[in-house]
């Protein structure tokens, strides 16, 4: 798990179906350069400008949504209120 900051939405018009109406978000990790980016399906209502707790390990997604297969690897799953 590691903390980083949400730096807008990704819009696609196609995705797998795992990723259907799951929000994505790039997301940039804290102390990381500004040049490195990640995709992350939010899990929690993040919103740009969030500092949140990334993480996700194999299986995880799965077992959240329900899915049989899931190829998401970056999950937010918290939001940090004060640091």
């Amino acid at each position: 798990m590691y903390l980083a900051k949400v730096m807008g939405p990704v819009v696609c018009t196609v995705k797998h179906p795992a990723y259907e109406g799951k929000p994505m978000l790039l997301i940039s990790e804290l102390g990381a350069g500004e040049a490195d980016y990640e995709i992350a399906v939010d899990y929690v209502g993040a919103g740009v400008g969030d500092i949140v707790i990334v993480g996700g390990a194999p299986g995880v997604a799965q077992s959240i949504f329900g899915l049989d297969k899931a190829p998401i690897k970056t999950l937010i799953m918290g939001i940090v209120d004060s640091m």
